[in-house]
């Protein structure tokens, strides 16, 4: 573990936050996330997981949407002030290899780990498919546009207010090929779609879960999943140690 100071804490719309650290970090794959503690009493304890939005030189960002007190002491806090954090950690997402078109689908705040995945992509043609309850997290794509990654982008919202009226699934089953590969975050509803579209085409598709942890090293055992492919004495893994990116085929989906 060590200290991080924040940099900036700004709101990017409705509870949508983005977070800078200045944090000293042999580098960052993407995919990977931290563990923050976002106080120095009690209450609460434990440091709360956060996917990698963002990291150059000694600058690490963070995207997070506050849905409880935890988040919410986080979106309080002023730069100057220094953080505990523990990471990087995980196994971030494998290269989609040559002749392979990446396909990042992402469902509200899970667009995090996605923007550094994108700048890094150097082979094929990448689309990103963004599905979203409404306009305000679509502000979330904002930096996307911005950065000019030659990246095709597809958005659909639940309410109809931009892009496309329904599911982010939808626009996979249409624009999904045999030549894609798959990477998918967002909520777990949508990730057992996505993998089961996946399946069915016959394409490879990894998938970033998220877990309530405590510890981010893989002790604790809190954030267990079933898996398919182990013995039974196996079947579980640890998101935190042996994810958060898995293949969606691994996974076993009847536990969500």
């Amino acid at each position: 573990m060590s200290s991080a100071t924040i940099i900036n804490n700004s709101r990017l719309g409705g509870r949508f936050f983005r977070l800078s650290l200045r944090w000293k970090c042999g580098g960052v794959l993407p995919g990977q996330f931290v563990m923050l503690r976002v106080s120095n009493s009690l209450d609460p304890f434990l440091r709360r997981p956060f996917g990698i939005y963002d990291f150059s030189g000694d600058v690490l960002d963070i995207l997070y949407k506050v849905v409880g007190k935890g988040t919410g002491m986080l979106s309080t806090l002023a730069p100057g002030t220094d953080v505990d954090i523990l990471g990087p950690l995980g196994n971030g997402f494998p290269p989609a290899g040559k002749g392979k078109n990446p396909i990042m689908v992402a469902g509200g705040i899970g667009i995090a780990p996605f923007y550094l995945f994108a700048g890094e992509v150097k082979e094929g043609k990448p689309s990103l498919f963004y599905g979203a309850k409404g306009r305000d997290e679509v502000a979330l794509l904002k930096d996307f546009k911005s950065r000019g990654l030659k990246l095709n982008i597809r958005v659909s919202t639940e309410d109809g207010s931009i892009g496309r009226k329904g599911l982010v699934t939808d626009i996979l089953k249409e624009r999904l090929g045999e030549d894609s590969v798959v990477y998918a975050c967002g909520p777990a509803g949508m990730l057992k779609e996505v993998s089961n579209i996946a399946r069915k085409r016959g394409v490879k598709c990894y998938v970033s879960l998220e877990r309530a942890m405590a510890c981010g090293i893989g002790v604790c055992l809190g954030c267990a999943v079933k898996t398919r492919k182990h013995p039974p004495a196996s079947a579980y893994r640890m998101v935190c140690s042996d994810g958060p990116v898995f293949n969606g085929e691994e996974i076993d989906w009847g536990c969500f």
